[in-house]
């Protein structure tokens, strides 16, 4: 006894592309169930730790390693000179999916170490004349907020009227205002409104993480086309156990 399968070319040869495009549809699915459950796991560790005090806190966890995306901070920090002019500070758009708003970044210092914070926040129409820069020692209260890399959805940024639109356009940033020395893998997101880091909440932002039903879809969908296939060549008689 033995199987006889005689595979119809086109067929085969029409179903083995597909199936290559699902399988790797699964697979891609299944990294990004990797990524996304590692990144909201440590989200949830740096949001539930204790809040941190110091910038040299937060670049030595970098190096380290350790989760910081939402960790709270309670920091004094010195606020460079503003100017608008020659970079120190910069507008970057934001949106929540129906309007748009500007928010100013202002580099900040620590006993030598320095990162920009998302101070204030501010309509197309008070672009115009925004509010004021923060100046000199001021605590500031807010979270740790790790850059994310741009992609090719974001508008080219536009130096000259100081428009930018994704933050880890450090280099053209950092080029333009001729400063090296400022962090720009995070920055601290301000919340103005609390003056005390025992009244800022824990932060944990809402991520979708449906890559498990995406990838079982994809998988599903791949071992649907290969019993199509085998049922299309066993009615033409092309598949089949013969007895000896």
């Amino acid at each position: 006894m033995k199987i006889k399968f005689k595979p119809m070319l086109g067929l085969t040869i029409a179903v083995f592309i597909c199936l290559c495009i699902l399988l790797t549809l699964g697979t891609w699915q299944y990294k990004r169930l990797i990524w996304k459950t590692a990144l909201i796991e440590q989200i949830n560790e740096a949001a539930h730790n204790q809040p941190l005090s110091h910038l040299a806190q937060i670049n030595a966890g970098l190096t380290n390693g350790e989760a910081l995306d939402f960790r709270r901070v309670s920091l004094d920090l010195n606020f460079i000179e503003p100017s608008m002019n020659n970079g120190n500070a910069f507008h970057l758009m934001r949106s929540n999916g129906k309007s748009f708003s500007w928010r100013l970044y202002q580099p900040a210092v620590q006993n030598g170490d320095a990162a920009y914070v998302a101070t204030r926040e501010f309509t197309e129409i008070q672009k115009e004349k925004p509010p004021a820069m923060l100046v000199g020692e001021r605590k500031i209260i807010g979270y740790v907020r790790l850059v994310q890399k741009a992609n090719w959805t974001i508008p080219k940024s536009k130096p000259k009227i100081n428009r930018w639109f994704a933050f880890n356009a450090a280099p053209e940033i950092l080029n333009w205002q001729g400063d090296n020395n400022i962090q720009t893998s995070y920055y601290i997101d301000h919340v103005e409104q609390v003056s005390d880091i025992n009244d800022l909440p824990v932060l944990i932002p809402e991520l979708r993480n449906n890559h498990l039903d995406y990838m079982l879809t994809w998988y599903s969908f791949a071992l649907i086309l290969l019993i199509i296939y085998a049922l299309i060549h066993k009615k033409n008689g092309r598949l089949g156990i013969e007895r000896s």
